[in-house]
């Protein structure tokens, strides 16, 4: 009784970060490596350090948040049926 709801939250655990690996396969989040090397080693000046960084909210954001709710919704369903049937 205790071992379904962990294999239920195992197994969806699993799927979401299959589904979050695909995602970012095919929007392109491994591509341009080779400058990602290098950025640590780019100087910024002052000012351009002081600037705030624009915030940008596509798609891919609420890609994350749609993985990350149902994270949660599948972690509260576990622990319900696991308080449930003890």
């Amino acid at each position: 009784m205790f071992v379904p709801a962990w294999l239920i939250f195992l197994v969806s655990g699993t799927l979401m970060a299959v589904l979050a690996i695909l995602w970012a396969v095919r929007s392109g989040q491994f591509e341009e490596q080779d400058r990602a090397r290098y950025l640590p080693l780019v100087g910024l000046t002052a000012s351009e350090m002081s600037k705030q960084p624009p915030v940008r909210r596509g798609a891919s954001f609420y890609g994350i948040l749609l993985i990350f709710a149902s994270g949660l919704l599948t972690l509260a369903a576990t622990l319900a049926l696991v308080i449930e049937v003890s």
